[in-house]
């Protein structure tokens, strides 16, 4: 019995392990499974991650390049150069680099804005991690920094942070070219000055631009300026020199000035270019103006004497002259003592409408053109309210405004035996130089020959004169006329504030070079006897530069005056200059 039920539970047992077995290998099986399938999962999810990942990289990449295309006209491509007239570098470029953000390529923008903080304090913790967190595809973050600062960032191997060739802007000259040379922005467009007006051709077509500027006399009027600034404690100063056949600007000066290389350091008056922008009463300068145009209009000859024994009355105001000679002149000679009233009673002679006639032929009532966008324009009366006050105050240079720009080729174009003068600061070739002044000359004149050298004679006695002698470069054969206009602050003339001026050229026979300077405000001085007049002020500041620039230009001191040359030639001089002219 025993045996019997043994076997039977022996099979029992063998068949339950059999079991047990089954159900084991089951369960591993299952395990396995479900370990494949999570395994399955996470690499379908780490793919996932990984394309997704790829894709943003790769649109944000095509972002970043399509930003870089879009800029690549300012900052990709050098700007070309400016130059003087003797091939002095004004304006070139270096090759920099440029650090620039994709935000979206990077990890961690604090821990980023803090390392690139420690490099450039100057941008700041807070604005490198706005420009790093702004979302955008791209961003610049310092503009134009050295080699030492580009291996810097390159060690710091920010993800999300690059370099790019970049071009930056230099000016080895700074501040003494900066009104004409302009500057540039960060992105290498022209923001002022011949920057500007030549942006395209600089720019585009990364051509160069030959200035007619020569930088030596440039420094020579900026130092003359600077010493005249601090002698007469002027507030400030401009000055010019001008090729009188051509046009062509040889020096142009405004002080205050700044430097193009530190724009941040430009406050105030600084940019305002005076010469051009500035629009002033020119005071007794215009004296020449109405002297030639009451002889080129046969209202008046050289013979022609007024009466400027007593003032003359314009409304309420009475109007004088500056230690006047109080008896009749002639027409030389109120030009010489410039004598308001002879300017009053010679225009009175012409009248309002030839005023306004030669004021619009000599192109005084519209602004004269130049290469740079920094331009003013004339204050003219209109012509209906061109009346007979008008005609008297303008005779003296006041009631109307023109830039010094204006002042001088207006001048010029007197001198300069009537032919129109347009002023140009762009370089004219030697070899076109002869061709341009032939066909020049074969234009019609504004005012004849004849009117134009009584003027430059006429002129030469000025300078003769005590008070302007100071210009009297010995050999030059200079002439010129001073100017002093008081000022309108916006409430009326103040009797001090005032401008002073000297415009004039050098030789007398053959006027070859013109020179234009003005002093702001200019302060009496013990050495000019407590005056503050251009003769005393505006004449030795262009003495000083006559003197300097003359050589350097290639002119040999003369060893006669011409002086009255043409009027002994073509008018009998007895009797029209009192002989105290030439004594004083």
């Amino acid at each position: 019995m025993k045996k019997f039920i043994q076997k039977p539970l022996q099979a029992l047992n063998r068949h339950l392990g059999l079991w047990k077995e089954a159900v084991h290998q089951a369960s591993l099986l299952e395990m396995a499974r479900q370990r494949v399938f999570a395994a399955g999962v996470v690499m379908a999810i780490s793919y996932v991650t990984i394309a997704g990942r790829l894709i943003d990289v790769m649109t944000v990449q095509s972002h970043v390049n399509n930003d870089q295309q879009a800029q690549s006209d300012v900052n990709v491509y050098p700007r070309g150069e400016i130059l003087d007239r003797n091939g002095n570098i004004l304006a070139t470029h270096l090759v920099t680099a440029s650090v620039y953000t994709n935000p979206k390529v990077v990890l961690n923008a604090k821990d980023a804005a803090t390392k690139l903080a420690r490099l450039f304090p100057e941008v700041g913790y807070e604005t490198l991690h706005n420009r790093l967190s702004s979302g955008k595809g791209f961003s610049w973050l310092i503009r134009h920094i050295t080699p030492r600062m580009q291996q810097a960032v390159n060690e710091l191997g920010i993800p999300g942070i690059y370099l790019q060739n970049d071009y930056k802007r230099v000016y080895p000259y700074g501040h003494l070219t900066s009104h004409i040379v302009g500057y540039c922005g960060l992105d290498n467009a022209g923001l002022a000055g011949i920057e500007q007006y030549y942006n395209t051709k600089l720019l585009k077509e990364n051509a160069s631009v030959q200035l007619s500027l020569d930088i030596r006399l440039q420094h020579i009027v900026h130092d003359v300026l600077i010493d005249a600034i601090a002698k007469y404690k002027a507030e400030g100063a401009n000055a010019m020199i001008m090729d009188v056949k051509t046009g062509e600007m040889l020096a142009m000066v405004s002080l205050p000035d700044f430097d193009p290389n530190r724009l941040n350091n430009m406050k105030g008056k600084m940019g305002f270019n005076r010469n051009t922008l500035g629009a002033y009463e020119p005071g007794s300068t215009w004296k020449i103006i109405n002297t030639a145009i009451a002889l080129e209009s046969g209202h008046a000859t050289l013979k022609s004497i007024f009466d400027a024994s007593a003032p003359v009355k314009l409304g309420r105001f009475t109007i004088t002259d500056f230690k006047g000679k109080n008896r009749p002149l002639t027409l030389t000679e109120g030009l010489v003592y410039s004598s308001n009233i002879v300017a009053i009673k010679a225009a009175q002679k012409f009248g309002v409408q030839t005023q306004k006639e030669y004021f619009k032929k000599l192109g005084i009532t519209q602004a004269p053109s130049l290469e740079i966008p920094e331009m003013g324009r004339p204050i003219i009366p209109s012509p209906a309210a061109w009346k007979e006050a008008t005609l008297m105050t303008a005779s003296y240079g006041y009631g109307i405004a023109v830039t010094p720009l204006q002042m001088m080729t207006v001048i010029g174009t007197i001198i300069n035996n009537g032919q129109s003068i347009k002023p140009t600061l762009i370089h004219l070739p030697n070899d076109q130089r002869q061709s341009f002044i032939q066909s020049k000359n074969e234009g019609e004149p504004i005012v004849s020959l004849k009117t134009s050298q009584a003027i430059r004679e006429m002129l030469r006695m000025v300078v003769k004169n005590a008070q302007v002698r100071k210009v009297d470069v010995k050999g030059y054969e200079v002439i010129g006329k001073t100017g002093t206009a008081l000022t309108n602050k916006g409430h009326g003339y103040n009797g001090i504030d005032r401008n002073a001026y000297f415009v004039g050229s050098f030789p007398m026979a053959d006027p070859q070079i013109m020179v234009f300077v003005m002093l702001d405000n200019p302060k009496p001085i013990p050495e000019t006897y407590n005056y503050a007049t251009g003769g005393w002020n505006a004449s030795p500041t262009a003495g000083q530069i006559i003197e300097r620039i003359a050589p350097l230009l290639g002119f040999q001191p003369a060893e006669e005056d011409s002086t009255m040359k043409y009027v002994q030639t073509e008018t009998p001089a007895s009797g029209l200059i009192n002989t105290s002219l030439k004594t004083q």
